[in-house]
């Protein structure tokens, strides 16, 4: 499986270096282009969706045969392109037109029931403290669906810098590839592999500064890869997901959205959590004194500390976790306190 996971890897990347620079010409000459000074084209989202299912496809066309191994193990991959084309779309027409939030989360709930009919659901959670399972009944599709269109909008708030999302979205993928590998899940680590390469080629572009942006049609796609994979590389066999593992690993988008919604809430009322503004935590980096890329790469390091301790969360079990849990807490509130967010 190693040269599988290479090959994927490595034809990703090469795809996606050769694809951006088309996409991004595409985006000039439609008009999705970020308004201001650097006046950058969006729909980088295109380039990695067509990077990361090119080099699936071209696997199967020179023998490495990975749909096996993937419809083996559970993944409808049928399923799996439609829910993913209903998030590009409705990225793209964002990246174009512009949407309301309320038209963005049909659409979103829309590619989650898609992905969860197909058969990428939560039946039962693995109890972190106890190791305990729990079943879920009929509460698991709900749950599946929160969780893709959680993660989904994580990603596009925390796309506010160039290379932010998509590093964090990289060191993610790397994560969940080695839990994959330590779950004993090759599936899930073959898809996290041409994720990851996809990734790796778009940042050559993305970086600061960057020529192209992921735009919504990249960040909400970047995200819902990602909660579908996190699903599947971390079930017990077909029934529990090991809860506290897929959190962590997607330890910083999660973050910011949680401070997101109960500043916006505590600040100006529930109805401002859909309104855009200049506070999260990227913001408050750059208004101490940080460069764009020192910003980015501090988060990237936070990234790595997530995935660390994800890896922790799966072997730790009872007071160990609790453990765990509390200092993650109590680092983040320190973290937060530090950047200027306090109760007003």
């Amino acid at each position: 499986m190693t040269s599988r996971y290479a090959a994927l890897f490595a034809s990703a990347a090469a795809l996606a270096v050769l694809l951006t620079p088309h996409v991004r010409g595409l985006a000039r000459r439609l008009g999705a282009v970020d308004r201001g000074a650097a006046a950058v084209p969006r729909l980088g989202g295109v380039a990695l969706f067509a990077a990361a299912a090119g080099a699936l496809c071209l696997a199967e066309v020179v023998g490495l045969d990975v749909a096996a191994p993937l419809a083996a193990a559970g993944w409808q991959l049928g399923w799996l392109a439609a829910g993913a084309a209903v998030i590009l779309a409705l990225g793209v027409v964002d990246d174009l037109r512009g949407l309301t939030p309320a038209t963005k989360l049909v659409g979103q709930t829309l590619a989650a029931v898609v992905a969860v009919y197909g058969g990428y659901g939560i039946a039962a959670l693995t109890n972190p403290f106890t190791g305990g399972v729990v079943w879920l009944g009929a509460g698991g599709p709900l749950l599946a669906v929160a969780w893709i269109v959680a993660v989904s909008n994580a990603f596009n708030l925390i796309d506010g810098l160039d290379g932010l999302a998509a590093g964090t979205g990289l060191i993610a993928a790397v994560t969940l590839f080695l839990v994959a590998l330590a779950e004993q899940r090759p599936d899930a680590a073959l898809m996290a592999s041409a994720l990851a390469g996809a990734l790796v080629g778009f940042l050559r572009f993305n970086f600061a500064p960057a020529s192209i942006h992921l735009g919504d049609a990249g960040s909400l796609l970047l995200g819902y890869l990602l909660s579908l994979l996190s699903i599947q590389a971390l079930q017990k066999g077909p029934t529990a997901v090991v809860v506290l593992v897929p959190i962590l690993a997607l330890g910083l988008p999660i973050l910011e959205t949680a401070v997101t919604i109960v500043r916006r809430a505590v600040v100006a009322g529930l109805a401002s959590v859909v309104r855009a503004d200049r506070e999260h935590i990227h913001h408050r980096l750059l208004a101490l004194g940080m460069t764009e890329r020192r910003a980015v790469l501090l988060l990237y390091g936070v990234c790595v500390a997530f995935g660390a301790l994800a890896f922790l969360a799966m072997s730790a079990r009872g007071p160990g976790n609790v453990a765990l849990v509390a200092g993650v807490v109590l680092v983040a509130w320190l973290a937060l306190r530090r950047l200027g967010y306090r109760r007003r």
